[in-house]
């Protein structure tokens, strides 16, 4: 059963690569056509907050290191952008105000690669109200950032509640469908592992 569903995750996995790699070797042919491309983004109005828990820590001294992010982060290139988010991605003890900036930007992107490294580096950082935030990403009008919305999602009641409304929904795509039923059954695997485990 294991084994199975690890090649199921690995084949999910294998097709968000492949679509992140899909849509930068195809950037170049739409740069026109990309700005005429209704998207719809569901975070447009939504406020992120990141000042949680860890707001409190040390910031960042570097302040090359930080100067660099920024302007990584509001680049003409998408490939920088995402650059700058995946180095948000990693556990850092950036100011939180700079970190809200460019997360709040970013899921406004036009480019789904970004908002997609967006929504993981908002659930990397931690920050507030983080179930509600996914769900308004699963709601995106890529695929991709979608499938990144769900795969985001963690073990709350909220998100347990989200896996299984994006599980059953019969409108979305079946790897959407695919990825929520497999996130839960490694939840009910898992917790059922942990009451064997106290008995």
């Amino acid at each position: 059963m294991l084994k199975f569903q690890t090649q199921k995750m690995l084949w999910i996995i294998l097709l968000l690569a492949a679509m992140g790699f899909v849509n930068i070797v195809f950037a170049d042919n739409v740069t026109n056509g990309s700005d005429t491309k209704v998207v719809f983004n569901s975070m447009e109005s939504f406020q992120i907050s990141c000042f949680g828990a860890d707001s409190a820590a040390q910031p960042e001294s570097d302040p090359e290191f930080i100067a660099k992010l920024v302007n990584l982060a509001a680049s003409d290139n998408s490939e920088e952008r995402i650059s700058a988010l995946s180095q948000l991605a990693v556990k850092r003890s950036i100011d939180p105000t700079i970190v809200q900036k460019i997360l709040q930007t970013a899921v406004l992107d036009k480019d789904s690669n970004v908002r997609g490294q967006a929504v993981y580096a908002i659930a990397q950082q931690n920050c507030e109200n983080l179930p509600l935030i996914l769900e308004q990403a699963m709601h995106d009008s890529e695929l991709s950032v979608r499938l990144m919305a769900v795969d985001s999602l963690g073990t709350d009641e909220r998100s347990v509640a989200l896996l299984e409304q994006a599980k059953n929904n019969e409108e979305e795509e079946a790897a959407i469908r695919e990825l929520a039923a497999i996130k839960l059954e490694s939840l009910l695997d898992s917790t059922n592992k942990t009451q064997n485990d106290d008995i």
